[in-house]
């Protein structure tokens, strides 16, 4: 169930993003939908060939309008309205970083020990950051409404300002997820000696993005130099294509660190993510419409790939912590949280994902779910799916986790001083463990199949129609469950514990499944007994067990001096530190019978299951030496 989550969100974005193409451009058949999209690449690639060999007249004649703009009345008031307006945003600015720089350098100045808490440095740092351009921009483009602009000067500028909010914005993110000269403010697991690189590449890719979505605009508007526009987005996009390249290779190329050794991944990601960089780049070569879309996918798959080392980042730690030596005054490790938190991460960018494709796609919410074509509706479906997987991954992870852990924390100890709670509990855990992961999937499925549109009650029906048929057929099969559900519910057994069934198999319990007990014998054999074949079962390792056995003597000895010589070996061995804490009753012996030339005495003590071997080898010592200091020996022949 690891994989099943991440693949629901994979395969749910491309078919929602589908069906929300296939919404957006109406019903067709797919033999004319591919010759459509075969004419409109051709024709892409012929209209940027057209705009690259015309780009070059344009910027001399857009050159030469420009100066003449500039020095004309109409040039100079604007360029002085726009360095107005950039004053009044700077002051506004500055006014607010008057107050705003004190808490801004005590937030970075705070001792951070964990990645956790230079996410929460880093959130206020964003807040602070954010709130001053937003003021920034808001102080611009108000301060614009101030002048009355020659037309199509006021829209010019507003997007020169959008233009400048959007880098600082960009900048603003860059130093506070890379922290480039900040190593313990990162939020990302990248080296020291690289994060420096990687802000400036960063940078230098969304500058050109920027640039190529903006300035051709600015060029089309002012002088109507549509070929020029044109080759200028063909250099950015080439640009930043090969920058993004570049950082694949030299950021993406080696084994990933986590909290514990480096490891590989399990497929190349420099390759991966250097394939999605060509896919869009390829796409917006042939369809500048699709190429949203495919770069929208291509941040979800890329933000998939590296999502789990970016949540467990923050936890890395705790998994230290937890591989170290051992601190008792220390919580352990939990992963269950970063567990969830993962899960709700892939799902969060998947509904972010669609939501940039609707509004790139200028397709409503609710156009596309009232909408007939039956991609758009196999599409929304899927992402339901998409959405119970990754709830069902979450409560897997959790119950998994928390079993994990329970049992993990469960110490051998002796099972055997009165009710022992722990050994019960590594005795029906693993059953709980496999019977949530059975159910969880089996709910999974017909949820699923429920989300689908497909009808769930004639398929129960015939399973339980199936199941009637299998269960008359398996009837060994189902005894031998219902007979273990009984044999757990009684707690007749738990692992680890000597037990005898009533075919005299007998061995240690070391598994249970749900239809067999698998037992160790003492001599090593391993056996696997189906419940129903188990019968009376005598337990050897429950509470305590009394030990019995004969001492032979002489005829002539005395019997109340043996009694008293066998009660002070049992008093010695119950004071004794290493024996004692193994007997529950102290050894006591009395006259049993007495048989021609010999005096049977019987002798019994009581410990816990398991130890009567080993103290009655310590009472037999014992009691041979004591007999010997009293000149004492066993009887002849006996």
């Amino acid at each position: 169930m690891t994989l099943l989550p991440r693949a629901a969100c994979v395969v749910a974005l491309l078919l929602a993003m589908t069906a929300s193409a296939f919404a957006a451009s109406g019903d067709h058949g797919l033999a004319q939908w591919s010759i459509g999209a075969l004419t409109q690449a051709k024709a892409r690639i012929e209209t940027l060939a057209g705009d690259l060999a015309q780009a070059p007249a344009e910027l001399r004649r857009l050159n030469g309008q420009t100066r003449a703009s500039l020095m004309s009345g109409t040039g100079v008031r604007g360029f002085t309205y726009l360095l107005i307006m950039l004053l009044a945003g700077s002051a506004a600015e500055w006014l607010y970083w008057t107050y705003a720089y004190a808490p801004l350098r005590a937030i970075q100045s705070a001792s951070v020990q964990s990645p956790r808490q230079a996410l929460r440095v880093g959130l206020r740092r964003l807040l602070l950051a954010g709130s001053g351009l937003m003021l920034f921009t808001v102080a611009t483009i108000g301060a614009s409404a101030a002048f009355s602009w020659p037309p199509g000067v006021q829209e010019l500028v507003v997007a020169a300002t959008l233009l400048v909010l959007v880098l600082r914005l960009a900048w603003v993110v860059v130093a506070i997820v890379l922290a480039p000269g900040r190593p313990p403010l990162r939020l990302v697991p990248v080296a020291p000696e690289r994060a420096r690189w990687l802000a400036a590449l960063a940078m230098t890719v969304v500058c050109l993005l920027a640039l190529g979505r903006f300035v051709p605009d600015l060029i089309e508007r002012i002088s109507g130099a549509r070929h020029a526009a044109g080759a200028f987005r063909f250099i950015a996009a080439t640009a930043a294509a090969l920058l993004l390249l570049v950082v694949s290779f030299m950021f993406f190329g080696r084994a990933v660190r986590g909290a514990g050794a480096a490891r590989m991944p399990r497929f190349p990601r420099s390759f991966l993510l250097a394939l999605l960089v060509a896919a869009v780049y390829g796409i917006w070569l042939l369809a500048t419409a699709a190429a949203t879309i495919a770069a929208i996918a291509a941040v979800v798959v890329a933000l998939q790939i590296g999502l789990r080392d970016m949540v467990f980042f923050f936890w890395q730690s705790d998994a230290a912590s937890a591989t170290g030596p051992k601190d008792k005054t220390e919580p352990e490790f939990d992963p269950v949280l970063p567990s969830i938190v993962l899960s709700a991460a892939r799902f969060m960018v998947v509904l972010l994902g669609l939501g940039a494709c609707a509004i790139a796609l200028d397709t409503p919410a609710a156009e596309l779910a009232m909408s007939e074509s039956p991609m758009a509706r196999l599409g929304l479906r899927v992402l339901g799916v998409a959405t119970l997987a990754l709830l069902t991954h979450a409560v897997w992870i959790t119950v998994r986790t928390a079993i994990d852990q329970r049992l993990s924390r469960i110490e051998p100890g002796d099972a055997h001083e009165g009710p022992n709670a722990s050994a019960r509990l590594l005795t029906l855990l693993p059953l709980l463990r496999v019977t949530a992961s059975v159910f969880l999937v089996v709910m999974l499925v017909l949820s699923s199949l429920w989300a689908l549109g497909i009808e769930i009650t004639p398929l129960l029906a015939g399973a339980g129609v199936v199941g009637l048929a299998l269960g008359f057929g398996a009837q060994a099969l189902v005894r031998d469950v219902i007979a273990g559900i009984f044999f757990l519910a009684e707690d007749a057994f738990r692992i680890g514990e000597y037990i005898e069934s009533g075919t005299s198999t007998k061995g240690t319990v070391e598994r249970i499944t749900l239809r067999t007990v698998a037992l160790r014998h003492h001599n090593g054999p391993l056996h696997f007994v189906p419940y129903g074949a188990l019968g009376t079962v005598r337990n050897n390792s429950r509470d305590w067990v009394i030990e019995k056995f004969n001492l032979p003597l002489p005829i002539d000895v005395d019997s109340e001096k043996i009694r008293k010589l066998i009660k002070k070996v049992g008093e010695d061995m119950m004071a004794d530190p290493e024996v004692g804490p193994l007997m529950l009753q102290p050894l006591k012996g009395k006259l049993q019978s007495i048989d021609p030339g010999v005096k049977i005495f019987r002798c019994k003590f009581q410990t816990a299951p398991g130890k009567q071997f080993d103290v009655r080898a310590q009472a037999l010592k014992r009691i041979e030496d004591a007999l010997k200091a009293m000149g004492v020996g066993f009887a002849q022949g006996r």
